[in-house]
C-alpha cells in the first residue's frame, strides 16, 4: 500500500524536525532533564542503530543544514554538552567522541532527545555503557600522523611546479558541484566524477577529507583499452578511437537523458495527487504530488537550475527549492538530508538530498512542486510539467 502523506502549511511540526536532528540541549528544547540518581546509557550498537535512522549511519556528515555528525548535533548542543574538547563540530569528532558526547546528551535529557529515532532504535534509559575511547583515538591518530583530518586545507596541487594544478584534496564540507565550480573542471561535477569514479566509489556524493581528485580528466584508467589483434586483417573497421574509453553510468546516464529536458525527481509511482481537496490543506487542496518513498531515497533536481532555498521550511520540513531556466520553480519537501546549498548551480538528475518525513507529514515520501515563483501559493500542476519535459509518469 503505497505511503501518503500530508502536511499543513505553516504548522511546524517540532516532534518530526527533532526526528532528523538532536536540537536538544542549549536554549532550544523544553524537554525535562532527566535525574542524575539513574544511569543514562547504551551500548555502540544502539547508537549505531541511531545513527543509521538519523544520518544513515556517516557519522562525518555535514551537508550544510546546520546539524552535524551521525547522530545529528545541533552546535549549541555539542558546546553545552562538552563536545568542543574532542572537534570544533560532531562532524569533526570521531565516532566514539560523538557517542562520549550522546551519552552526555541521554543523560540529560532522556531519550526523548531523539523522539523518532530512539523508538525505533530501541533507545532507552538506563542501557549497557558503551565500549568506546573517546579520548585515546584522538592521542592515537596524533602519533601516527602529523596533520589530522580537520587539518587538510583546501589545495591544488602541480605535478609540477612549473605546470597547470592537476590534483585537488577534499576537505570537510566540500561537494563535487563546489568543487567542479572552483576549480572550473570541464563537464561540471560529472566530468569529475567520471575522472575520479575508482576513487570515489559508486555513490558521487560520498567523498571523504583528505581524498585526491584528478581535476583535468588524467586519472589511471582501471585497465588498458585493448587493440585488435595484429594477424586478423578482417577484423571489421573501428569507428572510434582505440583509446576511447568506456563511458561510466554517470555518463550513460547523461546520455540517455540528453533527449529531454527534464527527469523524475524519484524512480517511484505517484501517490497524494495534485489538487486533491481535503482540509488537510490550508489552500483546501494538495498543492503538489506525493512520491510514495522510503527515508533515505536519493532525491534528483528535475532539470538545470540554481538553488534559491536549501533548509527548513515550516511544515514542509526540510525542503530544497530551485529556479530553472524556464523561470519554473521546483520543490521538494520532508527530506532527511540536504545536499546542495543556497546559491548552488544543479545539473539535470543530480542529487539534491534524500527523502524523509520531516515536516507535518504523516510518513516518508516526497512532496514534490512546480511553481511560478519561489514562494507558496503559485503553484502550477507538476505532473503535466514533468510530462511536457519528457518524463513518463
Amino acid at each position: 500500500m503505497a505511503v501518503r502523506g500530508r502536511h499543513r502549511r505553516y504548522q511546524p511540526n517540532r516532534i518530526n524536525r527533532a526526528s532528523l536532528t538532536v536540537t536538544a540541549g542549549g536554549a532550544g528544547m523544553a524537554l525535562p532533564l532527566i535525574g542524575t540518581g539513574v544511569a543514562h546509557a547504551a551500548d555502540v550498537d544502539t547508537w549505531n542503530k541511531v545513527a543509521a535512522c538519523e544520518s544513515t549511519n556517516r557519522w562525518h556528515v555535514n551537508t550544510g543544514n546546520g546539524f552535524y555528525g551521525g547522530l545529528q548535533f545541533a552546535q549549541s548542543t555539542w558546546e553545552a554538552y562538552g563536545g568542543a574538547r574532542y572537534a570544533a563540530r560532531a562532524d569533526l569528532a570521531t565516532k566514539d567522541q560523538q557517542i562520549a558526547v550522546a551519552e552526555k546528551v541521554l543523560d540529560g535529557q532522556g531519550p526523548g532527545a531523539w523522539p523518532v529515532c530512539s523508538v525505533r532504535a530501541g533507545l532507552t534509559r538506563g542501557g549497557d555503557t558503551p565500549d568506546i575511547q573517546p579520548a585515546g583515538t584522538i592521542k592515537r591518530a596524533q602519533k601516527t600522523s602529523k596533520t589530522s583530518v580537520q587539518d587538510v586545507q583546501p589545495q591544488t596541487t602541480p605535478q609540477s611546479r612549473a605546470g597547470t594544478a592537476e590534483m585537488y584534496t577534499v576537505v570537510h564540507g566540500d561537494t563535487l558541484s563546489e568543487i567542479a565550480e572552483s576549480q572550473e573542471v570541464k563537464g561540471g561535477w560529472r566530468g569529475l566524477y567520471a575522472a575520479n569514479r575508482k576513487a570515489i566509489g559508486a555513490d558521487p556524493d560520498l567523498i571523504l577529507p583528505g581524498q585526491r581528485l584528478a581535476l583535468r580528466g588524467k586519472a589511471a584508467p582501471d585497465t588498458k583499452p585493448r587493440s585488435a589483434p595484429e594477424s586478423s586483417p578482417k577484423a571489421a573497421p573501428r569507428t572510434t578511437p582505440k583509446s576511447a574509453p568506456k563511458k561510466t553510468s554517470s555518463e550513460r546516464d547523461e546520455q540517455a537523458t540528453s533527449s529531454r529536458s527534464l527527469v523524475a525527481p524519484v524512480s517511484a509511482s505517484t501517490g497524494t495527487p495534485y489538487r486533491k481537496a481535503g482540509s488537510s490543506w490550508s489552500k483546501g487542496y494538495h498543492t503538489g504530488v506525493d512520491f510514495a518513498v522510503p527515508t533515505g531515497t536519493s532525491v534528483r533536481s528535475v532539470g538545470t537550475g540554481q538553488v534559491v532555498s536549501a533548509g527548513w521550511e515550516g511544515s514542509f520540513g526540510y525542503q530544497v527549492v530551485i529556479r530553472h531556466a524556464d523561470g519554473s520553480y521546483s520543490q521538494y519537501a520532508h527530506l532527511s538530508a540536504i545536499s546542495v546549498k543556497d546559491g548552488q548551480s544543479v545539473g539535470a538528475g543530480q542529487r539534491i538530498g534524500r527523502s524523509g518525513s520531516t515536516g507535518n507529514s504523516t510518513g516518508p515520501h516526497l512532496h514534490f512542486e512546480v511553481r511560478t515563483g519561489p514562494g507558496f501559493g503559485s503553484d502550477i500542476d507538476p505532473v503535466a510539467y514533468l510530462r511536457a519535459g519528457g518524463v513518463r509518469i
